[in-house]
């Protein structure tokens, strides 16, 4: 019984989309934090009709929840990167399982090596996913590397999860934070570059 808790409390599912109730494994301990679902649920939500024919980044992926959601509801591509080398191996294991390795890219790395290798490489993405540690102050380096980069189109937006209680930059580089979601401890914030910034918080649907 105890066996079978651990096994349950170790998986995450997907909420929506083709791939709906498949099993994501995930990794005890500190070095990962997968976002709640009930927090991917509302994020997904808010930002469902951008995913159809999308391309994704999720840095600090983890073991790939939110990545793999957003193939799940309509993504062309997600790009992974991750260095911890126990969470590689459950994002691979993630991706194989749910048979998304055609559409999928992992990147074993550190974030901002990553996204140096992604602009030398022509990449550009609609929508770019970031949960990093939380106290460690990886925002903002990380958002100017991409706007200092061009690896976001115009229009792409930039999804922050951070604690509640942390303070996050309301400009960075060419991007500017629009709206705010609060979630308890855990809080969303939306960046997006500033020539596409028609208003400062947007209700519902982005």
């Amino acid at each position: 019984m105890i066996l079978m808790r651990r096994v349950m409390d170790d998986m995450l599912r997907i909420i929506s989309g083709s791939l709906k109730g498949r099993s994501l494994k995930t990794l005890n301990g500190n070095n990962t934090r997968p976002t709640a679902d009930r927090v991917k649920e509302s994020l997904f939500n808010i930002i469902h009709s951008r995913l159809p024919g999308s391309t994704v980044l999720d840095l600090f992926a983890g073991t790939g929840n939110l990545g793999l959601e957003a193939i799940s509801r309509g993504s062309n591509i997600a790009v992974f990167v991750e260095k911890d080398r126990k969470a590689l191996a459950v994002l691979r294991d993630n991706c194989k399982a749910l048979g998304c390795t055609e559409n999928t890219v992992v990147m074993p790395m550190d974030v901002l090596r990553a996204i140096k290798c992604l602009q030398d490489k022509g990449f550009v993405f609609d929508i770019v996913f970031m949960d990093p540690p939380y106290d460690r102050d990886f925002e903002l380096p990380v958002i100017m590397a991409l706007s200092e980069s061009r690896i976001v189109r115009d229009d792409g937006i930039i999804i922050v999860e951070h604690m509640t209680t942390d303070d996050q930059p309301d400009t960075a580089g060419d991007f500017t934070r629009f709206d705010t979601r609060r979630y308890g401890n855990t809080s969303i914030s939306f960046y997006r570059k500033e020539q596409s910034n028609e208003s400062s918080s947007v209700p519902g649907e982005l």
